[in-house]
């Protein structure tokens, strides 16, 4: 599907059965560290840096926790604040974003599960579009 849809995904995202949900870029990425930093910057994202995380708000009141991994691209984001379809939009752009910037399937699940390997939802360069991995 082109787009996220909240009548598809919003059970997903009920804060009460866990606000953090994990997400990552499939796949290795050299220099993704450096990578993402670049991204950020390139985006004019608002940035806060930790010594082995960023905090990044790609639009008001949104934030991603982006977590040094090698060279792996791991983040979560709280779903509290991707509450209804106008919020979920902003979701979508930011992983459209960096499935595009990286080539590579973007992958979201549920907060303590690889994302890479148990997503409920990917965003697919390749077709430029959103794949619901859970019915």
């Amino acid at each position: 599907m082109r787009d996220l849809r909240w009548s598809d995904v919003g059970e997903w995202f009920d804060p009460d059965d866990g606000a953090l949900h994990d997400g990552c870029v499939v796949g290795a990425v050299p220099g993704a560290w450096r990578a993402v930093a670049d991204l950020v910057t390139a985006r004019g994202w608002s940035v806060q840096r930790g010594e082995l995380s960023m905090l990044v708000s790609p639009a008001e009141g949104f934030f991603v926790n982006f977590f040094e991994v090698g060279d792996e691209v791991v983040f979560d984001v709280h779903v509290g604040e991707l509450q209804g379809q106008e919020r979920l939009d902003l979701l979508s752009a930011f992983l459209r974003e960096l499935g595009q910037a990286f080539g590579k399937p973007v992958a979201l699940t549920f907060e303590g599960l690889d994302p890479a390997e148990e997503p409920y939802l990917h965003f697919d360069p390749a077709i430029d579009g959103f794949v619901l991995d859970r019915g």
